[in-house]
This record gives C-alpha cells, sequence and structure tokens, in this order.
C-alpha cells in the first residue's frame, strides 16, 4: 500500500494559480472604478474646505477673497481679490511682512481635473492632465471661480465640474447669498438643454 501523498503536482498549482488570475481580471476593473470614485469625493471635499477658508478669511479680513482654478487640471488657489495680493507677492500687504494675507495653493488629488462646463471636456473624458505641484503652477494661467465677499457671501453663483477616468463626473454648485453647496453626478445619457 502506497503512503500519503507529499505535495501539489505543478498541474494543480498552474491550475489554482490560473484561477487566481481570473478573479483578479473580473475584480480588478471594480477596484479601480471604486478607487476612481474615492479620488472624486476626495477633491470635492478638498474644495468646499477651500470655499470655506476663502469665505472666512473674507470674513476675517474683510477683503474680498478669490478663489481660482487651472481649467483642466487639479490646481486650485484661494488669495485676497485685489492685483497686489493676488499674484503672491511679498509685501503685499503694505510695509509689514509680519502681516501678509492668507495664500494657498494646492493639488487636488492625481488624475482629478476642474473644469467649469457641464459636459464633459476632451480632457476629461480621455484623462484629465495632472496637476502641477502646488506653488509651482504660474499664477497667470489661473482663473477666477468664486469671490467670495466680506459679508459671507459670494460674488456670483458658480458650477464646477470635476473629472477623472473611470469615475462619472461630478457637479459641485455653490450658491453666492446662501454659501450652500451642493454636489451631484452627471448622467452622461441624459441630453442636457
Amino acid at each position: 500500500m502506497r503512503g500519503c501523498r507529499g505535495g501539489w503536482t505543478l498541474f494543480e498549482l498552474l491550475l489554482v494559480m490560473a484561477v487566481l488570475v481570473m478573479v483578479a481580471a473580473i475584480v480588478s476593473p471594480s477596484l479601480e472604478s471604486m478607487y476612481a470614485d474615492v479620488r472624486l469625493r476626495g477633491a470635492a471635499d478638498a474644495i468646499r474646505a477651500a470655499w470655506a477658508r476663502a469665505r472666512a478669511s473674507a470674513v476675517n479680513q474683510g477683503t474680498a477673497y478669490r478663489f481660482s482654478v487651472i481649467p483642466n487640471s487639479g490646481n486650485y488657489r484661494i488669495a485676497p481679490d485685489n492685483a497686489d495680493a493676488a499674484g503672491g507677492k511679498a509685501g503685499a500687504n503694505g510695509a509689514d511682512p509680519d502681516n501678509q494675507p492668507f495664500v494657498l495653493e494646492d493639488v487636488l488629488p492625481k488624475g482629478v481635473s476642474i473644469g467649469f462646463s457641464a459636459a464633459p471636456s476632451a480632457a476629461g473624458s480621455n484623462g484629465p492632465a495632472s496637476g502641477s505641484p502646488a506653488g509651482t503652477a504660474d499664477v497667470g494661467q489661473y482663473v477666477s471661480a468664486a469671490v467670495f465677499l466680506p459679508d459671507g457671501t459670494a460674488r456670483d453663483d458658480v458650477r464646477l465640474l470635476l473629472t477623472t477616468r473611470g469615475a462619472r463626473p461630478l457637479v459641485m454648485n455653490l450658491r453666492a447669498l446662501t454659501g450652500g453647496v451642493t454636489t451631484k453626478r452627471l448622467n452622461p445619457n441624459r441630453q442636457r438643454p
């Protein structure tokens, strides 16, 4: 009588490996889509926090603050809404270098881009361009998206579109008078008027 088998055959090992590879191939797109959704939600949270910071700075300092973006990238910037401070120049707040206005430059998670249109742009649908590292983008590239006034309101209603590969675009709406922010998914199958 033969004893117990002491190991696995090469065929059995290859069969198990093939099953694992097939399971990974099936699960991978779902994980990628889920991660893209998490990046998009994180970007929306970052913008919501930046808007709150710009509003608070405008109220606390008694001067209008601008939230600007580089369209079709992930770069955004908060700075006072005046020519001297908008460029982030030292000494923009008079001669007192210790009393500089609040200026913030940041980048959304990799692969997330900001736009102004409700229709996905070519850059957004084919994988948005990554943003430049914070503080390295040229100030002249920024486009004003929202201006927060010292009374706590914004100058205009704002509608931003956040896109990333693998997730449906996210639309962010800022109400000028109330400061309320809403986010919703853009349905690509629904025709917009």
